[in-house]
């Protein structure tokens, strides 16, 4: 299957423990010989987490081409589509926890939401056809994740963006500081897209419901609560709480919701 050697970039991954700077370099710069990247990586280490107990994560999706085209709608908005995308999505998390695993892709795009009122930051590295290597942060939201079968199979996901004039958080503070050409190129033979962590906790929703943010019950008491990912479950739920004991506050502050409500980022 024509994604099955990303899929093993990606399982060696899981296998590895180290901390963000070392996965990178050793996982996906050694494997997709990524030009400078090890500029990057050799900067200073990224400092531990404030709460120790509740580790930043970092995705990590990697692919054998794409393309970065402007939306018919919007000139403002961008469709980045990925060819050749493996069926999982890598993660790691700073130290001193150096966790490393892979989770299924579809779980994982259901997992952080990539919705239009609060998408998560990205990173895009690509490798040019002529051997230039380009960095773009941006904002994901909308995407669609499409598998053909047969001995031709492939992965494709596109997704919506925006591109970050200016980015504030610390998953991504060493690839902005990167970004120097504002020409992204049209089309690209790799690509590595590093995407940030959990959104927040602030919302309170219908199960089920598109989360669009129109049909918003309220905010979640006492928030917003930082985001962790339940990587069983395929939820973000407020650091230190479980996804259960979210929802039945949200429950208990809107009745309305008739015990069917649940906590949302953004």
């Amino acid at each position: 299957m024509a994604h099955s050697s990303i899929d093993r970039m990606i399982s060696s991954l899981a296998e590895r423990r180290a901390n963000r700077r070392a996965a990178l370099a050793g996982g996906l710069a050694g494997t997709l010989s990524l030009t400078g990247l090890d500029r990057a990586l050799a900067q200073d280490a990224t400092p531990e987490a404030g709460d120790a107990a509740y580790p930043m994560f970092l995705f990590v999706q990697l692919a054998e081409g794409g393309t970065w085209t402007q939306s018919a709608d919007d000139p403002e908005i961008y469709e980045l589509t990925l060819s050749g995308i493996g069926s999982q999505t890598a993660y790691f998390s700073d130290r001193p926890e150096r966790i490393v695993g892979t989770t299924d892709t579809v779980k994982f795009l259901d997992m952080l939401g990539f919705t239009p009122i609060n998408p998560p930051n990205a990173a895009a590295v690509v490798h040019t056809p002529d051997g230039e290597r380009d960095v773009l942060v941006i904002e994901l939201f909308d995407p669609v994740y499409t598998r053909t079968f047969g001995d031709d199979a492939t992965n494709a996901l596109t997704y919506r963006a925006r591109i970050l004039d200016a980015y504030h958080g610390d998953n991504l503070d060493s690839w902005y500081d990167e970004v120097d050409d504002p020409e992204f190129p049209s089309e690209f033979d790799q690509v590595t897209l590093f995407i940030d962590d959990c959104p927040d906790v602030t919302s309170c929703v219908y199960a089920g419901v598109p989360r669009d943010g129109v049909l918003n019950k309220g905010a979640v008491p006492g928030g917003p609560y930082r985001g962790c990912p339940d990587f069983e479950l395929g939820v973000c739920y407020a650091c230190g709480s479980s996804w259960y004991e979210m929802a039945a506050l949200c429950n208990a502050t809107y009745p309305a919701c008739n015990d069917n409500c649940w906590a949302l980022g953004g």
